[in-house]
């Protein structure tokens, strides 16, 4: 319902001939699947979004996982932001090579299955299949666009599957964010220059990884040259000793 008033409010801006202002991105929904447990809010087990804004859709989501037993898992995230009227007009790009184990899709939001490559549903079903279905860069500010090479209303998801061992814990992190990352594999979605966003492109680059740790671990093993100087001192230390009891 929310979108549809969007619609009906932007498209009378454009008759009356006014330009509605950019601004900035708002979430409009997640989903999240864990193990085939689905959520559309941020009360995954083990989530910490202190680092992340829920209103704009920005910032850092890290996922502690601990099962306490050996066994292949797998986490998937989705996200639906909007940049900036007509949200309808957006498309997708895949900058990268996901790492092993990673799955990803950019594609339209949430059609209630209306469109086989539903983006929504394809996370709840753990089905990301590294696959863009929105790459046409031809504008639909006007709802009159039809076909493949067609903006649309861009999601993107991105998942991981990973094995554990039974002393073993997984740190997932999602980062959303208006800046392209430096390097590693990321998702943009972007709305074009249009009569609703006349200033320039609008992006937003979605990146992740998972970390597989041992909690409680010991400190790292010492690198062989800082061993040797250390066995080097301690002998040192050794023979000064022994020199000084036989004097």
């Amino acid at each position: 319902m929310k979108k549809l008033v969007i619609v009906a409010v932007g498209l009378s801006l454009i008759a009356i001939g006014a330009v509605p202002a950019a601004h900035a991105d708002s979430l409009q929904s997640v989903l999240f699947n864990l193990n085939g447990s689905s959520v559309t809010d941020f009360s995954t087990p083990g989530m910490n979004v202190g680092a992340f804004n829920q209103t704009t859709g920005l910032g850092t989501i890290t996922l502690t996982f601990n099962p306490g037993a050996a066994g292949n898992y797998f986490f998937d995230a989705f996200f639906d932001n909007q940049l900036t009227p007509a949200f309808f007009n957006e498309y997708g790009t895949a900058v990268g090579a996901p790492a092993a184990g990673q799955v990803w899709g950019i594609g339209d939001s949430d059609t209630a299955n209306v469109i086989p490559n539903d983006l929504y549903a394809q996370t709840g079903a753990n089905t990301l299949s590294n696959t863009n279905t929105l790459p046409g860069q031809t504008s639909n500010f006007l709802l009159s666009c039809g076909g493949a090479s067609c903006n649309g209303d861009a999601a993107m998801a991105m998942g991981f599957g990973f094995s554990l061992a039974a002393n073993q814990e997984a740190i997932i992190t999602l980062l959303l964010s208006g800046t392209a990352p430096a390097s590693g594999f990321y998702l943009d979605q972007t709305h074009p220059i249009d009569p609703g966003n006349p200033q320039s492109p609008l992006n937003l680059f979605y990146s992740g990884n998972v970390q597989i740790k041992t909690p409680g671990g010991g400190g790292q093993v010492p690198e062989p040259s800082a061993m040797f100087l250390m066995g080097t001192g301690l002998l040192l230390a050794s023979a000064f000793l022994r020199k000084k009891v036989h004097r």
